[in-house]
């Protein structure tokens, strides 16, 4: 993002918070590539984080602010627009970026994270719990009418009320019709002309008084970075990239971004949070069959121990240990492992996609999606025989003694 007006949209890859206070969001116009070696911390095994501190790091000033981090994040797809239903195209599109979250929270990319508190590397920083379709959606936004439209999904039952701290990391990705235009954050994406960022994360103040952590990334057509863009040599994003490739590479940068600074008030330097220093630094990451774009993430880390040399790294082979000076562990790691253990949750999650229409506030969830995931809980048992049999128990434990 851009730290430019609101710390939201950083029009240089800070955006949303400078406006808001500085970070936030992804820029349309690229930085000048530090290094992109792969870093320190990609082979590190787990000696003393700072035993011996350069001091000729290039970013000295990125430090913890002490502001809340997302230890353990609960990760929602949530899909804007009604085109993501009504063209097949972008119904499987959706598939494959609700997979693509599945797939980076399994990644070693989640390594680089943990030296920020944000979780404990791949596979235990947080768990994909669900994807949305959001239907009847304005095709211009604003923060007011994202908040009221996220607002509108808790009150149907279609989204959880966050808790307090809260782990939930709501992911928005907009169709291609839908522009945003959060001037007073920073954050114009999509509009024909005026348009800062390509991305952002922010948070607001549920009804219920709880904090909503949230990233946009708008649908990144060719015709959203030609609007965006004076020329594609000094975009973020390029032309030769696909449409996935492009989104999935900006939501890494602002999942990073918001679980490592939800509120803007923990971990950046002035004018960056960690995703705004690596802008435009596209690499990739391979989970089972998929590979996937992601950007590379500034590294404090490497940072240091390189004087400088490295900055921005993809795949740490080992989860980097907790940096000193920052948050205390929200949870222990046992306790963070029993959250995200695959095991235990291979089963109940994700759940069956939900829609919400903001029109009508109408809630539901598809049946089809609804059997095959009873049948996937209840599997290799027959779900009518489990049913026939809580029928007769409930009905055994209701009969009147004889």
């Amino acid at each position: 993002m851009t730290r430019t007006a609101a710390r939201a949209a950083r029009t240089s890859e800070r955006g949303i918070e400078e406006s808001i206070g500085t970070r936030g969001g992804v820029a349309a116009n690229m930085r000048q590539p530090a290094l992109a070696g792969e870093g320190i911390g990609e082979g590190f095994e787990g000696t003393d984080l700072l035993a011996a501190q350069p001091v000729s790091a290039a970013h000295p000033n990125f430090t913890y602010h002490g502001g809340p981090v997302i230890s353990c994040s609960t990760v929602y797809a949530s899909f804007w627009g009604d085109q993501w239903l009504s063209d097949p195209a972008s119904t499987m599109r959706a598939a494959r970026l609700a997979q693509y979250m599945k797939d980076l929270l399994a990644s070693k990319y989640m390594n680089i994270l943990s030296q920020y508190g944000a979780g404990n590397g791949a596979g235990a920083a947080g768990i994909f719990v669900r994807s949305g379709f959001i239907s009847s959606v304005p095709t211009d936004l604003n923060e007011t009418s994202i908040h009221s439209t996220i607002q509108g999904c808790i009150n149907a039952g279609a989204v959880p009320e966050p808790g307090s701290p809260s782990h939930m990391a709501f992911m928005i990705f907009l169709a291609d019709n839908i522009a945003v235009n959060s001037a007073n954050l920073g954050a114009v994406m999509c509009e024909q002309n005026g348009d800062t960022a390509f991305g952002y994360h922010y948070f607001y103040t549920t009804t219920g008084g709880h904090k909503f952590y949230y990233s946009v990334i708008p649908g990144l057509t060719n015709a959203c970075l030609q609007e965006s863009c004076g020329s594609d040599a000094g975009c973020s994003l390029h032309l030769a990239e696909t449409q996935e490739q492009r989104q999935t590479q900006v939501a890494s940068h602002e999942y990073s971004e918001m679980v490592t600074d939800p509120e803007l008030t923990a971990w950046y330097e002035p004018g960056a949070e960690n995703g705004d220093i690596c802008n435009g630094e596209a690499a990739t990451i391979t989970v089972g069959p998929n590979t996937w774009t992601v950007q590379r993430m500034y590294s404090k880390y490497d940072d240091i121990n390189s004087n400088g040399a490295v900055q921005c790294v993809v795949e740490p082979a080992n989860p980097i240990p907790k940096l000193a000076g920052g948050p205390a562990s929200a949870l222990e790691l046992a306790d963070q492992l029993k959250l995200v253990a695959p095991d235990s949750f291979a089963r109940l999650l994700p759940l069956p996609s939900f829609h919400f229409n903001v029109k009508t506030k109408k809630y539901e969830v598809d049946k089809k999606e609804m059997q095959s995931y009873t049948q996937r809980l209840s599997h290799p048992l027959d779900l009518a025989h489990i049913v026939g049999e809580v029928s007769n128990l409930l009905t055994a434990a209701t009969e009147p003694s004889k």
